[in-house]
């Protein structure tokens, strides 16, 4: 079973499906991060690129994951790229990788570039139906980033609306640890990007499905039952 998580900037793969993907890979599924801002040039507080690029590494080889793919488009900036760019670069990773389920963004993210990711992943999706060469597509989900889903408004449209629970009890220290790779990306509590959050919300998502700790996903598209 292969997964592609397809993101828009470095740590969002651990934030949003760090213990979920975890969990797969000790399973033996392979993991494969499509990195859409390499570069993140625009971040507050960020790290020289050597740093920044062995903090990915180091983060994602911790819960098993397999090196980041990383595009060149621009930080705060893919409202400005032609969409169908953004929508060929994925569909380049869904010919190579091939995957069986892909994991991204929710489109009604405050960060606007996870929504031109969500919007370009959605089409990209398709692909498996306009090509013979390609096997279908299992499942779609959206996932949830922590100071960008729980900070939309929500005016703007509909919100994260979880409909899949992962247990991630024994992974969460995992994901914590590979969010520590990334430097000046954790802050100190009450902010979201805090271990008292992370924790928090996966107790939550835990306590929506009787489980002890879970991360949480919204399903788009599912082949089966």
């Amino acid at each position: 079973m292969l997964n592609i998580v397809v993101v828009a900037h470095p740590d969002d793969e651990i934030l949003g499906f760090g213990a979920t993907g975890a969990k797969l890979a000790a399973k033996g599924e392979v993991v494969q991060p499509i990195i859409l801002c390499g570069s993140v040039d625009a971040r507050t507080l960020r790290p020289t690129d050597e740093e920044l690029h062995s903090d990915m590494l180091k983060a994602n080889s911790l819960v098993g994951f397999s090196k980041p793919v990383l595009g060149d488009f621009p930080n705060i900036s893919m409202n400005t790229v032609p969409h169908v760019e953004l929508v060929q670069f994925i569909e380049e990773q869904i010919k190579k990788f091939r995957p069986n389920r892909i994991f991204t963004h929710h489109p009604n993210d405050l960060n606007n570039d996870h929504t031109q990711v969500s919007n370009a992943c959605l089409a990209a999706s398709r692909l498996f139906q306009r090509r013979n060469d390609l096997p279908a597509l299992e499942a779609l989900y959206f996932m949830e980033i922590l100071s960008s889903t729980d900070w939309a408004f929500p005016a703007v449209g509909d919100g994260f609306k979880p409909t899949t629970f992962v247990e991630i009890t024994c992974e969460l220290e995992k994901k914590l640890a590979a969010l520590h790779h990334y430097r000046n990306v954790m802050r100190p509590f009450p902010h979201p990007r805090s271990d008292e959050v992370v924790t928090g919300l996966a107790a939550y998502r835990g306590g929506q499905a009787g489980l002890k700790y879970a991360e949480a996903f919204q399903l788009v598209f599912k082949q089966g039952v």
